[in-house]
């Protein structure tokens, strides 16, 4: 029989090596969790930078040998020949230098959210590169992994910043930082070893603005798992803000809100009210931009294609005061068109 080609034989045990990464994470009881999780990824990666070294036609045996290139190896040739940006090999370098520790000696502990972090773009990227190089493969990747959670989290950079600060009196924190610090230091030859690290914030008073690992968490996105409950006849709204450039916690603010009670008004009511015609009102508030901003307006879905928009009392003060400052406001309408039928 007419064998698959290299690079899809080892495409092909990289989809369910991933798969079964977030199958490991989000197994119940499972003591040996976040080892298993980081051994399954580096594998899928692995294969992953090795079928696209293999199509593309470069290289993945080493020197003088027949043995292939590691995992760390393989990803510092993506980005090389610039199919893999710097960042997201800082995070994948991350993720292999903490499995390098649990194949060969005993993992620190990792806080929850520096593993959700971790896996999270560890699989969007993945799934970016096999859209850019396999995109019929993209299918076989296309679940909703659930992750049931009754805890609130925080984020990768809170709990970051926080084993920095602790890293020179506690073992734990000091192993973990330089687990991830030597990831994101990797040059494509070697690891920085714990001296190096350990010489780096030696004799300074604040330590993350000397590490590799500061500069990564001031250009890394973060990601935060918030589970929410809602009563009957609530909606969830989750809003991104411009923080602080200080804090990279990714705070989260919840407000209960009763639509009926805080957006009573509908487009007609607020016309009503002003004496002005429905179509006027929605031109001020397109103008106003107010579509979007939780504090003049909600819309509701009421069916597939179809939002019913309500309005708040600031709304309608806002109108209103436009209206004041313009009196003599009139919306250009669209020109009908002409289909030509009667």
């Amino acid at each position: 029989m007419r064998q698959r080609r290299e690079y899809l034989r080892v495409l092909d045990k990289a989809l369910p090596a991933m798969e079964s990464a977030i199958d490991s994470f989000n197994r119940v009881r499972h003591s040996y969790r976040n080892e298993a999780t980081l051994m399954l990824m580096v594998n899928a990666w692995e294969l992953l930078a090795k079928a696209v070294l293999i199509k593309r036609k470069h290289c993945i045996i080493r020197d003088d040998s027949k043995v292939t290139i590691s995992a760390e190896h393989a990803i510092f040739k993506l980005v090389n020949i610039n199919l893999l940006a710097e960042e997201k090999s800082q995070l994948l370098q991350q993720i292999i230098s903490l499995r390098n520790q649990a194949v060969h000696y005993a993992l620190p502990l990792v806080e929850n959210e520096i593993m959700h972090h971790l896996l999270f773009f560890g699989c969007k990227f993945f799934r970016e590169l096999l859209y850019d190089e396999f995109p019929k493969k993209l299918k076989d990747l296309e679940e909703h992994y659930l992750s049931l959670s009754f805890s609130t989290q925080t984020t990768y950079a809170d709990k970051v910043q926080k084993a920095v600060s602790k890293i020179k009196k506690d073992n734990n924190s000091k192993t973990l930082i330089w687990l991830l610090e030597r990831g994101v230091r990797f040059d494509g030859t070697a690891y920085i070893n714990q001296n190096e690290f350990e010489q780096a914030y030696r004799a300074k008073k604040k330590i993350l603005p000397h590490l590799g690992i500061g500069a990564y968490l001031k250009n890394s996105d973060m990601v935060r798992i918030v589970p929410i409950q809602a009563p009957k006849n609530y909606t969830a709204d989750v809003t991104l803000r411009k923080g602080s450039s200080s804090d990279s916690s990714l705070p989260v603010q919840f407000k209960k809100t009763n639509i009926e009670q805080d957006y009573p008004y509908l487009t007609g009511e607020i016309a009503d009210s002003l004496g002005k015609k429905p179509y006027v009102v929605s031109q001020i508030v397109k103008h106003l931009n107010f579509k979007g901003n939780t504090k003049f307006h909600q819309s509701i879905r009421s069916s597939k294609n179809s939002e019913i928009h309500r309005y708040s009392e600031s709304a309608l003060n806002a109108i209103r005061d436009f209206l004041n400052q313009n009196p003599g406001y009139k919306p250009k309408r669209r020109p009908s068109v002409n289909t030509g039928k009667p």
